[in-house]
């Protein structure tokens, strides 16, 4: 049976695949993550938001030196904007609020205001998360907005409650962005090095059939690519750095197949207000991805990643190169990280020299960070039967109360609580640390189930 081409020979930013994926999470919403066809318990987990924590924290000590050293480019009497990207289930923006905000009170910048807002761009998320008792708190104390945002049409942000607009060009202070999982899913390009040129990496997508309806859910079972590298003799983009950038992989990587970040720093431009009034930003990420050229070199075309919708390896080395060109500085582990890469980009004007960030970051990702955490999780998940009651609770406080691992713990919780009481009072602490923190997606989520049978165990 011969083959129905849907699309021909486009630069992969531009391919019919994006068209797909953006009619996916149209199509379904926050479904994609209450039914885990969407992978994000490694990168939406207690642990990162710690670590998210202690690196904002450091970033905010940082603002705060450079104010009390006099710097009249930043204002304390005006908010700091935190702004998680494409948040999707919003767990990670919601462990991150009940583990900052209470370290936030014991700093001397404790009066700073600091606003976190989430942000999709599909429009029935937006609405789950308005209407979620769980975040409400947060949201009443000025702490939490939302807002729609859309990497294919970037506007200012409407904030839903404080019925303000966030422009990045017309802010006081610096912005925080969070971007996990986001820069995986939004259009990218892919190169070519052939014998020492730079070709465009371009794309034909197939199917066994045709398809009027882009939507089908099992159209991605039908198709197939093929790329083709066609030389490049013009710089492909309008920016210096990127081509820049580029020039660089040219001339110095052997034959390879790489991705290029295009619009992801365009969104990062975005934010920073296209060289507005300070340009000054703190972004935080992690993803499948690479850091290190070296890491980058291979013989593979960019197949995406299926699941339900699909993803692609970051090229986080060109985002760093971009931030470093721009004066910036770019903070990420120098071992190779298995699981996930974490990297941290200071752009513009980087307040006291970033030096408390750069603390910060070696301290929770470099020295054990998220991904050091996830290897041990999976080692350790086969074995969890085999581990005292002691063990247990260790596990789950150096997990930071992640509910996913206590699932995965109950069986082993429910077979040594009967017959272990001295425990009990540790196991009940434990067992509401985690309900607190968690933001069940679901209305038949089993959570408060599984700790009510525990407690009832233990006659609580």
């Amino acid at each position: 049976m011969g083959q129905t081409i849907l699309a021909a020979d486009q630069r992969l930013s531009q391919s019919i695949l994006w068209q797909i994926q953006r009619r996916y999470f149209l199509q379904n919403g926050l479904a994609a993550w209450q039914e885990d066809v969407v992978p994000h318990a490694i990168s939406c987990n207690p642990v990162m938001a710690r670590a998210y924590s202690d690196i904002v924290l450091g970033y905010l000590r940082d603002c705060w030196a450079a104010v009390q050293a006099g710097d009249p480019t930043l204002d304390p009497t005006q908010p700091i904007y935190l702004v998680e990207l494409g948040a999707g289930s919003g767990r990670l923006l919601f462990h991150f609020l009940h583990d900052f905000y209470p370290r936030l009170r014991q700093t001397p910048f404790a009066h700073w205001p600091i606003t976190c807002v989430l942000t999709d761009f599909v429009p029935s998320i937006i609405e789950f998360w308005q209407a979620h008792p769980k975040l409400q708190p947060w949201v009443a104390a000025g702490q939490l907005d939302f807002a729609l945002f859309d990497v294919a049409d970037m506007q200012p942000l409407s904030l839903v409650h404080a019925r303000q607009t966030l422009d990045p060009t017309a802010q006081a202070n610096p912005l925080i962005l969070f971007a996990n999982y986001f820069f995986d899913s939004i259009p990218q390009d892919s190169f070519v090095i052939e014998e020492g040129q730079l070709c465009h990496n371009l794309l034909t997508v197939l199917s066994r059939q045709p398809e009027p309806d882009l939507a089908d859910p099992l159209l991605w079972d039908r198709l197939s690519l093929a790329y083709e590298p066609i030389p490049l003799f013009d710089a492909p983009y309008d920016n210096d750095i990127y081509n820049d950038i580029l020039a660089e992989y040219e001339a110095v990587l052997p034959d390879t197949r790489l991705t290029f970040p295009n619009v992801g720093l365009d969104c990062v431009r975005f934010w920073q207000g296209g060289g507005g009034k300070n340009g000054r930003l703190l972004l935080l990420s992690s993803d499948r991805g690479h850091t290190l050229p070296q890491d980058m070199i291979s013989d593979d075309d960019p197949l995406p990643n299926l699941h339900g919708s699909f993803s692609l390896m970051v090229n986080y080395h060109a985002l760093g190169q971009y931030a470093a060109r721009c004066g910036g500085q770019v903070l990420h582990a120098p071992h190779y990280q298995d699981n996930l890469q974490t990297v941290a980009c200071l752009l513009g004007a980087v307040p006291a020299g970033g030096k408390e960030t750069s603390s910060a970051f070696v301290s929770s990702v470099t020295n054990g960070g998220p991904d050091d955490f996830f290897a041990l999780k999976t080692a350790l998940e086969p074995h969890y039967h085999t581990l005292t009651l002691p063990q247990l609770l260790s596990w789950l406080r150096l997990s930071h109360w992640d509910a996913d691992i206590f699932r995965d713990c109950y069986p082993a919780l429910a077979a040594r609580l009967p017959t272990e009481p001295a425990w009990h009072d540790d196991v009940a602490a434990a067992l509401n640390q985690i309900q607190r923190r968690y933001l069940p997606l679901r209305p038949d989520d089993d959570l408060a189930d599984k700790v009510n049978g525990l407690l009832a165990v233990m006659g609580v």
